[in-house]
């Protein structure tokens, strides 16, 4: 596009966005004007260059302005500013696509997986929607919407990406929006805010990171990027070891004043994990460093050994006691056991896609463990779709570690993006993590990265294939419409 085209309609956009905001704020609350606007600014840069659309994605995915825009069933719907921004570049992208005349759905080994897990929750609607009626069944709606809409970050990303310059500048600045992350929480810490309760209209809620609607949540963010950071900070031919070292310490600090005991354990995976794979590194003598460096860290802060050790205690006699929210999660998890066999077609199909949390058995709360969730929401068969794109995921990873035998960088990204995912998944034993708006963003981004930079390594070796390819359409005829259809949107 030429630069006074570009000088054109930028201008124009801004005359219009001036003029809408206008418009608005007479008439709707400052909030709604806020998340609006933060749509129409995404779709007009969206539609000047998609991957300026990506970076404004980058930061709009952890920070988000919720607003609540209906009570359906007796629980709040909200929409976020990162639903603005991402419909905004949803309409920005199918514009690029359809002017461009491709595809929006560029072939990929995880298609399959997704359009299967989510054919599947739409089936599970059928139950629900017999035994809950229509509020709850449009409430359960939306959040599946909410899934498909983070799903579709995975497509967008791996459209756009095409380069391993370009992946490399998306991880930076999802490290940077990291670090802002953890300087604003560390600030409320340092403050005495970040914790504390306040009422908002007569509401008790407690503050935290803006967005980061829990502990648990924030904790899990934090592991996504933290097995990245110390693996890029031990992987040969990376610089700026010095900031890296920095950023490490600081996300742990993080991580610990999170004060959750599930964070901890998915922390203590990931350095597992790193220990045992070398991270990318050519030794694993540094993972052992800086796991003593950790425990020197925790010494330091002595709440996380008393977080820790009071899970459980022995009573008098010999008898476990575990702590109340403990004990709870253990009531809650045998009550989820019964209502899993509680109907014949639950086994097989569930009681609905985010259902759970309208089961009277539960109270309106959630299972706090993802895998007994989507065994009871979704049964058997959507339980072991997930699995197998949990699968699907880690084998891309894997694929990309192989592919980058002497490219330090994909190697450090992709065991330690591996180590972040298999933290979370170990720390979803205690919560529904993977639900939660602010995990499913950076992690379908962060993978779309991983299975570009995988499609590009794996096109600096398509020579061979190619000729393999010429070799079977000439002895076998052409490539039949159903094989063609499978390579192009499943391969």
């Amino acid at each position: 596009m030429k630069s006074s085209r570009i000088v054109i309609i930028t201008v124009a956009s801004l005359f219009l966005i001036f003029n809408i905001v206008a418009l608005l704020t007479a008439l709707i609350p400052p909030k709604v004007v806020f998340v609006l606007m933060g749509g129409l600014i995404a779709f007009c840069i969206t539609m000047l260059r998609l991957e300026y659309g990506l970076i404004i994605l980058v930061f709009a995915l952890p920070w988000t302005l919720q607003i609540k825009v209906a009570t359906i069933a007796g629980a709040p719907f909200k929409i976020g500013s990162d639903d603005a921004v991402l419909f905004g570049m949803m309409l920005g992208w199918l514009a690029h696509m359809a002017t461009g005349k491709v595809g929006p759905f560029p072939a990929s080994p995880l298609n399959l997986p997704i359009v299967a897990f989510v054919t599947w929750a739409g089936l599970s609607f059928i139950p629900l929607g017999l035994t809950k009626g229509a509020s709850v069944l449009a409430i359960c709606g939306l959040h599946l919407f909410k899934w498909v809409e983070f799903a579709l970050v995975y497509f967008i990303v791996l459209r756009v990406v095409n380069t391993e310059e370009q992946a490399k500048r998306f991880v930076v600045l999802s490290l940077i929006s990291c670090a802002a992350i953890v300087a604003v929480q560390l600030a409320l810490t340092a403050t005495g805010h970040y914790g504390r309760e306040v009422y908002l209209g007569g509401i008790a809620t407690k503050i935290f990171v803006p967005g980061v609607e829990s502990n648990s949540v924030l904790g899990a963010y934090y592991l996504l990027s933290f097995g990245i950071i110390l693996s890029l900070l031990v992987s040969m031919g990376i610089r700026h070891k010095g900031l890296l070292i920095a950023f490490a310490a600081v996300v742990s600090i993080g991580l610990f004043f999170t004060y959750g005991r599930a964070n901890y354990l998915g922390m203590a995976t990931i350095l597992l994990v790193l220990t045992i794979s070398g991270g990318g590194a050519r030794v694993r003598l540094p993972f052992i460093f800086l796991i003593i460096a950790l425990c020197a860290l925790v010494y330091f802060l002595p709440f996380v050994v008393q977080r820790m050790s009071m899970t459980f205690h022995i009573e008098q006699g010999g008898a476990l006691k575990f702590e109340d929210s403990a004990d709870a999660r253990l009531i809650v998890w045998r009550l989820a056991a019964k209502v899993f066999v509680e109907r014949p077609t639950n086994p097989f199909i569930g009681i609905g896609f985010w259902g759970a949390r309208f089961h009277g058995a539960f109270g309106f709360s959630t299972i706090h463990n993802q895998y007994l969730a989507y065994l009871i929401e979704m049964g058997v068969v959507g339980f072991v779709i997930f699995c197998w794109l949990m699968k699907r995921v880690i084998h891309q990873i894997l694929l990309l570690y192989r592919l980058s035998s002497e490219d330090y960088f994909c190697r450090a990204l992709s065991i330690g993006f591996l180590a972040g995912v298999i933290g979370v998944l170990v720390a979803s034993f205690f919560g529904e993590l993977l639900e939660s708006p602010r995990i499913m963003g950076p992690f379908w981004f962060m993978i779309a990265l991983i299975v570009a930079l995988k499609n590009i390594k794996e096109e600096e070796l398509e020579g061979e294939e190619a000729v393999s390819e010429a070799y079977w359409e000439a002895g076998e005829g052409a490539i039949p419409p159903g094989k063609r259809f499978v390579d192009r949107y499943f391969r």
